[in-house]
């Protein structure tokens, strides 16, 4: 039997135990118990569409043509509207592999009430994803590690492995997702002396020479376009184009939502918030009005913020993966294939923060398998002038001497997967 406690809201208050860690190991290779979907199923896109592809890109903040202009995108190399990277987040039919009844009963409340954060991913790509292109998905528990902190309260770091493949089976993209998962508990009287010792954050508050800063960044942005990237024309250790992204509101978070969906759990109004509260009863908790509302408005409440521990609202982790995607498909042009992006949250991403991407070549060649490419080295810093995000890419690019990029050879369709909806 659990012990989780329970606040005066309904918000479970859940231990990691030896248990819990037992029951997520035993879920490795089906989905994972805490990133369950509820009563939607369906994909916020069902196929890859011009108007799909521009929504994003509209709802990320992305000017680029290639995404924006349906004409652009048939003139390209792609000869048809073509998806920015991130694009998988918002497609992708359910062939999650089933969980018998016994695994079920046995582990569907590991980590139960125990918040998690995300923490970072990989991706690789391997085929762009066009106009009428049907995905399906799976995501599978991959690995389970646990972690310990100074003050002995436990915490564990979950990867997630995920798939994407077309009709078929050609694999468009793989990840890696990474959560850490902490226990929501009282603090101790020494935890409570370090933190009152520590400064406050400071929110961002921005004059007018700062705001002239931002705005004038956001005329500067650099998108390559047509201009296509040769290997030829790039130096290691040569500084990229610098991006601004924010201040970060409310209005940005409404926006990643309309354009890519809920990601991960799915959040619905009226009557299909309560269809999902019976299949997802933890993942929500009593409002200011004593009714039901989803844990997610962690991120825009914030009374329900501090009571998970942290002092302000905050972004939604896959905001800055966009950002990162948005940063490297600007650079790297109409012509050049992302193959990989890779990244690591670091700090939190509070509302009017202003997040300033840089960028530096870290490396470029011609690869045995890849043929010519270019690594990159990214980072996000916001206005306090801490890091939010590190993330590193490679492209693969033109040559003078072989011609355009060459898409990479996919790998086999996960095991981990039903053959059948």
């Amino acid at each position: 039997m659990r012990d989780d406690a329970m606040d005066e809201s309904g918000l479970i208050l859940g231990r990691i135990t030896d248990t819990d860690i037992a029951m997520m190991r035993a879920r490795i290779g089906t989905p994972n118990p805490t990133l369950r979907k509820g009563y939607l199923t369906t994909p916020w896109n069902t196929v890859c569409s011009a108007d799909a592809i521009r929504q994003l890109a509209e709802c990320t903040g992305d000017m680029n043509p290639l995404y924006n202009d349906e004409d652009h995108a048939r003139a390209s190399r792609w000869g048809v509207p073509v998806a920015q990277p991130g694009f998988e987040w918002s497609t992708g039919y359910d062939r999650n592999p089933i969980v018998s009844e016994d695994l079920y009963r046995r582990t569907h409340k590991a980590l139960r009430g125990v918040q998690l954060y995300h923490s970072g991913a990989e991706y690789v790509y391997y085929a762009p994803i066009t106009e009428g292109t049907r995905l399906y998905k799976s995501e599978v528990l991959a690995n389970v590690t646990e972690k310990e902190s100074r003050f002995a309260n436990r915490s564990v770091l979950v990867d997630n492995e995920t798939c994407w493949w077309d009709a078929e089976d050609r694999v468009h993209v793989t990840s890696n997702r990474w959560f850490v998962h902490a226990e929501r508990r009282n603090l101790s009287a020494e935890e409570k002396a370090e933190k009152r010792a520590k400064p406050k954050v400071e929110l961002g508050h921005y004059n007018d020479d700062a705001i002239a800063e931002i705005e004038a960044a956001y005329d500067a942005e650099y998108i390559r376009g047509t201009d296509t990237l040769y290997l030829e024309d790039v130096t290691i250790g040569q500084e990229l184009p610098r991006m601004v992204k924010g201040p970060l509101t409310i209005t940005d978070m409404i926006n990643i939502h309309m354009g890519a969906g809920w990601l991960t759990y799915g959040n619905p109004p009226y009557r299909l918030a309560y269809e999902n509260r019976k299949r997802l009863r933890g993942f929500y908790s009593r409002n200011e009005s004593n009714y039901w509302d989803t844990v997610q408005r962690v991120h825009w409440d914030p009374e329900l913020a501090r009571k998970v521990g942290v002092p302000h609202v905050y972004d939604i982790g896959p905001m800055r993966f966009f950002m990162i995607c948005h940063y490297v498909s600007n650079w790297a042009g109409d012509d050049a294939f992302v193959h990989r992006i890779r990244y690591e949250l670091r700090n939190f991403n509070y509302m009017g923060d202003v997040t300033w991407l840089t960028a530096r070549i870290a490396d470029a060649r011609v690869d045995d398998k890849l043929g010519p490419l270019v690594e990159l080295e990214i980072t996000g810093t916001n206005q306090r002038g801490e890091t939010n995000i590190n993330a590193k890419a490679t492209i693969l690019v033109a040559s003078r001497q072989t011609g355009l990029a060459k898409l990479p050879e996919p790998p086999a369709v996960t095991p981990h997967r039903r053959l059948e909806a």
